[in-house]
């Protein structure tokens, strides 16, 4: 068996199914579980999920000869919170200071975090760069910058329903590595039903140039 620490375990939750997939490098997406929902209230997909669980995770670790300890969520919900926020820089006389610019990505999360406390941040996203007055939807290389305006686009879940999936996987010793969007995942380049998983873990690679990562323990 291939090296099972390349592998990524993921529970696609759509409105109408919960799907289990495991991915690894060299097969790609395999392993497919589901079961169907009722109806898409939170408390019947807790519930669901729990039954799935029960019923599942023991087949699917002695199938695949391994305890699996993460997990990534890819979640279809209409209770996703998203807001915009921008900021300026202005660097007139002096060069583009990387430094200052993600001191201020992490300074504009902070903000939100601090005055949005029941949600958590699932995915933060640069919308487009404003430099000198002209839009660029990537930051470009050898563009002399003296004011930059960035527009930032913040996708959040409400805490109550993270934790509630963390205490969920808790009874099986899984921890939550993330919960993805499902319909930001959809608007990537090349989507379809059948390479979710590849699109989501391009995203997870950090593939997205446009989306930001903040590694809490180097603060980047």
């Amino acid at each position: 068996m291939d090296n099972i620490d390349d592998h990524r375990f993921f529970l696609i939750i759509k409105k109408e199914k919960i799907s289990f997939k495991n991915f690894d490098p060299i097969n790609g997406s395999t392993l497919t579980k589901e079961i169907f929902l009722k109806n898409d209230s939170l408390d019947n997909i807790f519930l669901t999920l729990e039954k799935f669980l029960e019923k599942n995770m023991f087949e699917i670790e002695k199938r695949l000869k391994i305890f699996i300890k993460k997990i990534y969520i890819i979640f279809e919900s209409d209770s996703v919170f998203e807001v915009g926020s921008s900021f300026r820089q202005n660097f007139t006389g002096v060069d583009f200071n990387y430094s200052q610019f993600n001191d201020s990505l992490i300074d504009i999360k902070n903000q939100l975090e601090k005055h949005s406390k029941k949600y958590e941040i699932i995915h933060m996203l640069i919308d487009k760069y404003i430099i000198n007055g002209v839009v660029y939807n990537s930051l470009p290389d050898n563009e002399k910058i003296d004011e930059l305006v960035v527009q930032v686009n913040f996708i959040c879940l409400e805490n109550i329903i993270v934790e509630k999936f963390k205490e969920i996987f808790l009874k099986y010793q899984i921890s939550l590595s993330k919960i993805l969007y499902f319909n930001y995942l959809q608007k990537q380049n090349n989507f379809s039903s059948e390479n979710i998983i590849q699109i989501a873990n391009e995203n997870i690679d950090g593939n997205n140039s446009n989306e930001v990562f903040i590694i809490k323990k180097n603060q980047k």
